[in-house]
């Protein structure tokens, strides 16, 4: 695992995963999670930053994103569970 610790990153593509971010700043940047390993984000501060999602994390979205449209209610339902545990 990189560590970064007090760095800036700026206008680039950082990739999340395998990486350890601890207090740092990123500034119009987009930012990588494909969910292939785990990585920390400690502190860390983003200003106009898109979040993009690719390999299996994509898969995942679009799992949640097909329930959430193409399953009616019971989809919606499950869904919205989903996110009301992970903000517990």
């Amino acid at each position: 695992m990189i560590k970064y610790i007090s760095s800036v990153f700026e206008n680039s593509v950082v990739e999340l995963d395998g990486n350890h971010y601890e207090k740092c700043t990123f500034k119009d940047c987009i930012i990588v999670f494909k969910g292939l390993k785990t990585f920390n984000l400690i502190n860390c501060n983003f200003s106009g930053c898109k979040w993009t999602f690719e390999g299996p994390a994509a898969n995942t979205v679009n799992f949640l994103k097909m329930m959430y449209k193409e399953m009616g209610e019971f989809g919606k339902n499950m869904v919205d569970a989903t996110f009301e545990n992970i903000k517990k």
